[in-house]
């Protein structure tokens, strides 16, 4: 009985690690780069970078302000059903918040605004992270999206108006957000229905 237990138990943890919520949408730390960019500089820096010894992303352009885009065009993880949040670290050195918005593009969307799921950022002075509720998220026609549809473009857009630095991209369950903020009290953004600004 105590020898069934034991393997019981030991198939539950293994469950639970094969259940884990938890993805790299884009693995910075390993030397990935978004493949869909636009008016701006994007390079792997070792500057303000969110491990030790590690790098992030360094978005930067030649004046500012600069309006841009980054992100990735049918990027390799295309299907974000059963995930509760996209999550970022990120850094801006300068002195106040800059507005940007995610922008993410369902498989059939095509060039239709109302599909598409729109959701405003701040990024405030300093390092912090930026978490994204994609649970309950609707498109901007107010439907509710399918998670199951593959994703066909993801991207950050927006008014530039100084360098920032971007950690890797990541897609949690609640309950692998909650331990990685180790029960942090930040709250993360809320998906919107609406929104007026058209973007890209």
């Amino acid at each position: 009985m105590k020898k069934l237990t034991v393997i019981f138990t030991a198939l539950l943890l293994v469950s639970g690690l094969a259940f884990a919520k938890k993805a790299n949408l884009m693995n910075i730390e390993k030397g990935e780069l978004p493949n869909d960019t636009g008016a701006v500089n994007i390079n792997l820096s070792e500057e303000n970078a969110f491990t030790k010894g590690g790098v992030c992303l360094k978005i930067d352009a030649a004046a500012y302000p600069a309006d841009f885009h980054a992100g990735e065009f049918q990027p390799k993880k295309g299907v974000w059903d059963g995930f509760d949040y996209l999550r970022f670290e990120y850094f801006n050195p300068g002195k106040v918040p800059m507005g940007l918005e995610l922008v993410v593009k369902p498989e059939g969307s095509g060039i239709d605004y109302t599909l598409r799921f729109d959701q405003p950022l701040m990024f405030a002075p300093g390092k912090h992270a930026i978490e994204v509720e994609l649970t309950g998220a609707c498109s901007n026609n107010g439907a509710a999206i399918d998670w199951k549809k593959k994703i066909k473009q993801w991207y950050i857009a927006g008014k530039l108006t100084g360098p920032l630095y971007i950690g890797n991209v990541m897609l949690l369950g609640a309950d692998d957000l909650e331990k990685l903020n180790g029960g942090g009290d930040e709250k993360p953004a809320k998906p919107d229905a609406k929104t007026e600004k058209k973007g890209k």
